[in-house]
């Protein structure tokens, strides 16, 4: 068995050297451990490449090569938001100008009014970690999250992520303690392309070629506190740049939210889905997502 103090240590000590190094180098320090997942163990390759197929990716091969890099990228990127002090990350995460005007006009206060709320919807796109962790710099934010079922990198994960602020939701009652943080004048953070728990809990919708069960969560929890619903991709471009985009900012109606709900999933998913394929390397394909409920 693993002794899981060797290994923090050891995650510590390489976070400790990567952190030295210039973040634009990092991508190229994560294509040794891309060729080993990706073409050398190929870690769910046959997966990855049928799926971009099913969807209609140009080149599945290549894409599926690019993807592991990417994936790679953000691992080295997390060892380095580890290995020092806090980053300034406004120079690392950058939003288009059209985001910042969506995102200005959500969080602009007004006289009288409690402090503005919102659930993003973010999803297995770019380094999602680091846009976690950039955005939670610029306003109050937690996030929804399943514990990393490996102690170790879970407790390595929860350091990361109190170092920039972003808080932590997860259990069970989660949901309660999400409302109740919205409430708060928090915005709160949900994947939106990840399966539900429990089948009751999500639609079966059209996601990248084949019916993906999606979690309705984010969007009935954005109707029960009537505050925006705020769908996200972030995504790392060709000069290793990171760019949080804003899809669509939905606000939910006083009358009408069951059937707002359910529109609002599928509007989330269909821009979801449009971001992936322009930008096939930036998902997460490894990502189970065509899966039934776990329970």
């Amino acid at each position: 068995m693993v002794d899981g103090r060797v290994v923090g240590l050891l995650l510590s000590l390489v976070a400790g050297l990567v952190g030295c190094v210039p973040f634009a180098d990092l991508a190229t320090l994560g294509v040794p451990l891309a060729c080993l997942a990706g073409s050398v163990l190929r870690i769910r390759r046959a997966h990855v490449e049928d799926a971009m197929a099913e969807a209609g990716v140009q080149s599945p091969g290549q894409s599926a090569w690019e993807m592991y890099a990417s994936l790679a990228a953000g691992i080295v990127e997390l060892l380095w938001l580890a290995g020092a002090g806090r980053r300034d990350l406004s120079r690392v995460v950058r939003l288009d100008p059209d985001s910042q005007t969506q995102l200005d006009e959500v969080f602009r206060k007004r006289d009288g009014a409690p402090p503005p709320a919102a659930v993003f919807g973010a999803s297995h796109t770019g380094n999602w970690e680091l846009a976690a962790c950039a955005m939670a710099a610029r306003i109050p934010m937690s996030v929804l999250v399943k514990p990393v079922s490996l102690g170790v990198l879970d407790r390595f994960m929860t350091r990361v992520r109190a170092r920039y602020g972003v808080g932590l939701i997860s259990g069970e009652g989660g949901l309660v303690e999400a409302r109740r943080e919205l409430e708060a004048g928090r915005v709160v953070a949900l994947l939106v392309d990840q399966v539900p728990v429990r089948e009751a809990n999500g639609d079966w919708l059209p996601f990248l070629g084949r019916a993906a069960l999606t979690d309705r969560a984010p969007a009935a929890l954005a109707a029960t506190v009537g505050c925006p619903f705020v769908v996200t991709a972030s995504r790392r471009d060709a000069n290793g740049e990171h760019w949080l985009h804003v899809l669509s900012v939905k606000r939910p109606p006083a009358r009408g939210r069951a059937r707002w709900i359910e529109a609002a999933t599928r509007e989330a998913t269909m821009e979801l889905a449009a971001f992936v394929e322009r930008h096939p390397d930036q998902w997460l394909w490894l990502h189970r997502r065509w899966r039934d409920a776990l329970q």
